[in-house]
């Protein structure tokens, strides 16, 4: 099965080169190769290859997603076009190497525009050289095979595969949504998790997403109480977006602090809305919270004083207890309990509503459930 990149037109120019690998994920050693390869040659087909289970479906970037991420990594590039090979239905190799070969001529063809081409296969294993002079020999110096020199940049994706946030510098800015660590702080109304959310962010300098169902209610200028289905769909989109825009943001150095998620929206549609609306709700709900991914999720219980802020409805404060135990229970439901940690410190005399303690707790809560170390005070 082929596929090709539907988005770009085909090659042009006599002289291309072809680079190819599984990009899982793509790094700045792949970069360095595929722009040396650009600039020597008038374009690039660039091919990413796998099969189901390989090294790169193993860690949730199946050939599919690697294809549509490089895609997105190059789609300012005219000269380098993206094609996938899938290796699926192949004989084991190295039986393989002839119907291989056969589907990469296809695809260089399929790809580019002129007829007498003038290719260079540029590999990083001897193996796949000394298999591809066999298949594409220099016969008028039509084909040729150059050997990727991997000693400038000694880097491996198995490497970073490893100890992503060790190599983050090193990823491809579209594939580090994939590895960053992700925190999500969930609670009832007046519960501090929004504070708590700038706090942790900032205390490392990454970047952090706000409640979308405040902005919406704002820009609208509407209540809790007035929420309709149409309002509780266009919140679940909403901050699934604003979600998506820090991991995905350029300000992303591995981690990412979530105000609320679908879940969140879940529980107060059920609570709130009539069960005929909820129902038609369900597979938005379900779908998005199924596409969302968190490492760590911090829930605060309703501990503290109700404080209102003229932005929640009162009977939201009545219900805070209510939602508390609701949001645990869906929590269980979709089989997220092994990464709640509940911040239910109450504090001390001087800490006496507990804020300091249930940041410290969260830092710790971080370390342990990402890696990631967030510098804080004994006290």
């Amino acid at each position: 099965m082929l596929t090709n990149n539907i988005s770009k037109s085909k090659l042009s120019g006599k002289n291309i080169g072809i680079y190819f690998g599984t990009f899982a994920p793509l790094h700045t050693g792949h970069q360095q190769q595929i722009y040396k390869c650009a600039s020597l040659n008038d374009g690039v087909l660039l091919v990413v290859s796998g099969y189901d289970n390989d090294r790169g479906a193993q860690i949730g970037l199946p050939l599919e997603k690697r294809f549509r991420y490089l895609r997105e990594a190059f789609n300012d590039e005219e000269n380098i076009k993206v094609s996938m090979l899938n290796e699926n239905d192949l004989p084991e190799m190295p039986n393989g190497w002839d119907e291989w070969a056969n589907r990469l001529f296809e695809l260089i063809h399929h790809n580019t525009l002129e007829n007498d081409l003038s290719v260079t296969f540029y590999v990083g294993e001897l193996e796949y050289a000394a298999e591809l002079k066999k298949r594409f020999p220099a016969d008028g110096n039509q084909y040729a095979v150059e050997i990727a020199d991997r000693h400038d940049i000694s880097l491996s994706a198995t490497q970073i595969r490893e100890n992503p946030q060790e190599h983050w510098t090193h990823i491809n800015r579209v594939f580090r949504r994939h590895f960053s660590k992700v925190v999500t702080v969930m609670g009832s109304a007046s519960t501090g998790k929004t504070t708590l959310v700038r706090r942790l962010a900032r205390s490392i300098n990454a970047p952090f997403s706000e409640e979308y169902a405040r902005e919406y209610e704002e820009a609208f200028n509407i209540d809790d109480d007035e929420l309709k289905m149409d309002d509780y769909a266009r919140m679940i989109t909403g901050q699934y977006d604003a979600n998506s825009r820090e991991v995905n943001s350029p300000a992303n150095q591995g981690i990412v602090f979530l105000d609320t998620d679908a879940i969140v929206t879940r529980v107060y549609a059920k609570l709130y809305l009539p069960k005929e609306d909820f129902e038609q709700l369900e597979p938005l709900f379900r779908k998005t919270i199924a596409d969302e991914r968190m490492d760590l999720i911090l829930v605060i219980p309703p501990i503290t004083e109700y404080i209102d802020d003229g932005f929640r409805h009162m009977e939201w404060e009545e219900s805070r207890h209510e939602f508390h135990e609701e949001l645990m229970r869906q929590l269980a439901e979709f089989g997220l309990l092994d990464k709640v940690v509940i911040l239910d410190d109450e504090g001390d005399h001087r800490d006496q509503e507990g804020y300091l303690t249930r940041y410290h707790h969260a830092i710790d809560a971080v370390h342990e459930y990402t890696g990631v170390k967030i510098e804080r005070l004994s006290y």
